[in-house]
């Protein structure tokens, strides 16, 4: 049964259409990236994106951050994407000073200075009042990281980076490509086969359930597999072991985790979004039972996400948000904003608290399909 359902949603042209959407993101993506390596100054244009990349691959070396920050006191002005990164996290830890003004002394400091900064925004905090065993708790892992390797690693940042654009897109699709698996197809006559043997609609019904999240799943891996090559082929595949903390995004996260290690872990979230996604998908084709009145509830449902999205309400993202797919999939919150929840005098990192409550809403949202289908199985029994 679920060769046959997965061949009834599965049609050709659907599957072109998937593939195409990919690839139009991908490459678009791809080229965005390299483009916004452009450099320009007043009198205009300055390197491509690719000259600046080319740069940044023949000089950045492999080098200590201090070592790094003592190379560039030495060059009058940082131009290259190679040079930029050092001034940035220089800026960041040093509260926007330039390399050049700093003494050997600031510079030998440099992971401690980190971690005063680290602590300063735990205790000025407005969104948490944090007890001291948190932040005992978040100064222990962002005391972890005691040394910084700084080189090329352009291509994992865009990637780990641009992947909550790509995401959203590719749960859409799928939903939607999922959505008719409820709805009757006479060409299948599965209808007719499961009601001509023992207990044949409820193995109907558990096969749909599970060609929901066979091809769900397939088609996610396949797509984030396609996104990654085409996203890391203009930028190379260097600097995946490079730590999080030498991008300017994550310079202060408490996560001692790599590029490569940080691209598994949003992975893993958006395939728990994806869960969800399939979760709800299933739910609402279910109860609605038409195809196109389940699209337009799964429509209405992502533009409210969206709306929050755009409303940067710490509230709303707290509360609500964080356990829903836009978020989950891609938000670099999550690395930054040291956010907890607490629960029966425990606290949870939202890393990990917000991925096991969609997991646990997802079977929730199952378990209510599953009922509604064993409903409608002994109501038409009783009708017979």
């Amino acid at each position: 049964m679920v060769k046959v359902e997965s061949k009834r949603i599965l049609k050709t042209e659907l599957l072109m259409v998937f593939f195409a959407v990919v690839l139009i993101l991908s490459v678009s993506s791809s080229y965005q990236a390299v483009k916004s390596y452009e450099l320009w100054d007043r009198d205009g244009f300055v390197a491509s994106g690719w000259e600046n990349l080319k740069h940044g691959k023949e000089n950045a070396g492999n080098r200590s951050i201090e070592e790094a920050i003592v190379m560039l006191k030495n060059i009058r002005e940082s131009v290259y994407v190679d040079e930029m990164n050092i001034e940035k996290l220089a800026a960041l830890n040093y509260s926007d000073r330039g390399t050049g003004s700093l003494s050997d002394e600031e510079i030998n400091a440099f992971f401690e200075n980190r971690l005063r900064t680290i602590k300063r925004r735990l205790d000025e905090s407005s969104n948490f009042n944090y007890t001291e065993r948190e932040k005992e708790m978040f100064m222990g892992k962002a005391e972890e990281l005691t040394g910084l390797r700084v080189g090329f690693a352009e291509g994992w940042k865009t990637l780990n980076r641009d992947m909550g654009s790509f995401m959203p897109f590719i749960l859409i699709t799928i939903s939607i490509i999922i959505m008719p698996l409820f709805a009757e197809d006479a060409q299948t006559k599965m209808k007719e086969l499961s009601q001509s043997t023992k207990n044949g609609k409820k193995r109907l019904d558990l096969a749909r359930i599970a060609t929901a999240f066979g091809v769900g799943s397939v088609l996610y891996f396949v797509a984030v597999i396609f996104y990654f090559f085409v996203k890391m082929i203009p930028f190379g595949f260097s600097g995946g072991g490079e730590y999080i903390q030498s991008s300017e995004d994550t310079f202060f996260s408490v996560f001692h985790i790599t590029y490569a290690e940080q691209f598994a872990w949003n992975c893993s979230r958006g395939y728990i979004a994806l869960i969800f996604v399939i979760s709800m998908t299933i739910l609402i084709s279910v109860l609605m039972e038409r195809i196109m009145a389940g699209i337009v509830v799964v429509s209405f449902y992502w533009i409210l996400l969206l709306i929050m999205e755009k409303m940067i309400s710490f509230e709303v993202n707290h509360v609500f948000a964080n356990f829903m797919p836009l978020r989950l999939s891609g938000s670099k919150d999550f690395y930054i904003h040291n956010e907890i929840y607490r629960f029966a005098g425990k606290t949870f990192h939202a890393m990990v608290c917000c991925p096991a409550v969609a997991v646990a809403l997802s079977a929730f949202m199952v378990g209510i399909a599953l009922w509604w289908l064993r409903r409608k199985r002994v109501g038409v029994k009783n009708m017979i």
